[in-house]
């Protein structure tokens, strides 16, 4: 079939990769262990993947003259997803790695040992999110943090979200994905083991929590009957295997690196995984004696609402506005992305993550945007764009090159289907449990968006109720905080079975009453 030769620059270095023949850059770039990050996971339409190929740029698509203008194309700018090179090319990937994201790895309860005081043994509690990976090292005696590594999940490359994914296996890169988390778990729990100067062999257990989705891809489960009616997972039960049995026979890894055991927690259903059952077990649901709220506002808005006896649970399809993506200038919580948003007449201040010059915009900062757009009337209840900025967009800053980084209609389209959708599911899961806003007792926002959102302006938009304004707290990273529950407190596995046992799911997709909230919370009130 033939391959061709790409010769890659980035950060300074070069480094030479061999593509077949067919094989879109990306794929080539995926394959050779060369992260780029894809939101719509490689299908030509979020325009992220964009490289700049120096020499023999391959012919310019129509998608290409979507995302880039003449002066950029006749400067080789290509989606690497639809660059099929023969022969010998050039590229440079001028476009973050992401090695940078902000990734929240806080959580309720969290107690830091004092560091590199030699205990008996480790435990490493591991929070797999559909963007970021966090791994914790446990002392075994202290029950402390002694360690903390967080990255990229680089599955990102395959798309943002658990949909994109859940397509990627099913067509045939299951494999892929399977060998990709596992390799980032790997370097995870090698980092926390290495950083602390501890023996491998004094590794005890590995609890690892994440959504369903990603816990198949992690087990190298089927995703064909997630992603379709009646949506059933292989197994979201409680799952043990050696440390051997999941990295072993990996090109590049040496599963032998320690005798642990692991654990994968279990979820409740398939949109409803062991992340939000960890976050409700860190949160202490299975004591409270009333209603509290868990919101996970990520890409699947997973929430729970209940106390010791009784729980219901949903996911909502929120899609990934709130991390950036399908956003015209969003991007992940890099340095240099815009998180914050003051308009004042014609003047508009912005904070940028790390106080960078400002790149592009994250999830708060979409969020801060349309909170201070409405506050200044240009745009109206209905989510329409004031006729001035409604082709072009609204301009917020600079690129250093100059580029302008606008707001169109088409993001405030993105973000008025996010909020609705996690809105409706709060409204949905309190009648259905038969409660109102003045039942509950405390609302627990987990997550790394939920971590750095500025409260008042998520509540302008209609994300959240004013009414629960005061019993909101941001929890961080929850997922993570549940795995090191179930490592530190004896009866913690017994806790996580009676939540799994005393919750119910409610199925949003033919709920008339979800249906009804989302049209209503489409509008800005």
């Amino acid at each position: 079939m033939g391959t061709y030769t790409v010769h890659v620059m980035r950060n300074g270095k070069v480094r030479d990769i061999t593509g077949e023949a067919g094989e879109s850059l990306m794929n080539a770039f995926i394959r050779n262990d060369i992260y780029i990050s894809a939101a719509c996971g490689g299908k030509g339409k979020c325009g992220k993947c964009g490289v700049r190929m120096t020499e023999a740029p391959v012919e310019i698509t129509e998608t290409d003259r979507k995302f880039f203008d003449e002066k950029e194309l006749a400067e080789g700018w290509r989606l690497s997803c639809l660059a099929f090179p023969e022969g010998v090319c050039s590229v440079e990937i001028e476009t973050g790695d992401e090695s940078d994201f902000e990734i929240v790895s806080e959580y309720q309860n969290r107690e830091d040992g004092a560091g590199h005081v030699q205990e008996a043994y480790y435990d490493i509690g591991i929070d797999i999110g559909t963007t970021t990976i966090a791994v914790n090292l446990i002392g075994g005696t202290s029950k402390t943090v002694c360690n903390t590594y967080t990255t990229i999940n680089k599955q990102r490359a395959y798309g943002a979200d658990v949909i994109s994914r859940i397509q990627a296996s099913n067509d045939g890169r299951k494999e892929e994905l399977k060998i990709s988390i596992r390799k980032d778990l790997y370097e995870g729990i090698t980092q926390v083991i290495q950083s602390e100067g501890i023996s491998p062999k004094s590794i005890k257990r590995i609890a690892i929590a994440g959504n369903t989705t990603m816990g198949h891809l992690l087990m190298g489960y089927s995703c064909e009957t997630l992603g379709v009616y009646p949506f059933t997972p292989v197994n979201i039960g409680t799952i043990q295997c050696g440390f051997e049995e999941m990295f072993g026979g990996i090109e590049g890894l040496d599963g032998a690196l320690t005798d642990a055991r692991i654990i994968l927690l279990p979820g409740i259903s398939t949109y409803v995984g062991a992340d939000i059952s960890a976050g409700m077990l860190s949160c202490g649901f299975d004591k409270a004696e009333k209603p509290s709220l868990l919101i996970d506002l990520g890409t699947n808005g997973e929430m729970g609402v209940g106390c010791k006896d009784r729980i219901m649970v949903t996911s909502t399809a929120a899609g990934p506005a709130f991390e950036g993506g399908n956003i015209s200038w969003g991007m992940g919580s890099v340095k240099g992305a815009i998180c914050g948003v003051e308009i004042d007449g014609d003047k508009v201040k912005v904070n940028t993550i790390g106080d960078k010059p400002p790149i592009g915009l994250c999830g708060t900062g979409v969020i801060e945007t349309v909170s201070e757009l409405l506050k200044v009337e240009l745009i109206d209840e209905t989510g329409m764009l004031d006729e001035d900025y409604f082709d072009d967009g609204y301009p917020l800053a600079k690129t250093p090159d100059g580029d302008k980084i606008v707001f169109t209609q088409q993001d405030v389209r993105e973000i008025q289907l996010a909020k609705s959708a996690v809105r409706a599911g709060v409204e949905t899961l309190l009648l259905r449990y038969g409660i109102g806003y003045e039942d509950v007792d405390k609302v627990y926002l987990a997550g790394g968006f939920g971590y750095k959102i500025n409260l008042d302006k998520a509540i302008s938009i209609g994300l959240l109720p004013e009414e629960l304004h005061d019993k909101i707290e941001a929890v961080g990273n929850s997922s993570l905080g549940g795995t090191v529950v179930y490592l530190t407190e004896e009866d913690a596995a017994e806790r996580m079975e009676r939540i799994i046992g005393a919750s119910e799911e409610i199925g949003l997709s033919t709920d008339k009453d979800f249906n009804r909230f989302y049209t209503d919370y489409m509008f800005f009130e």
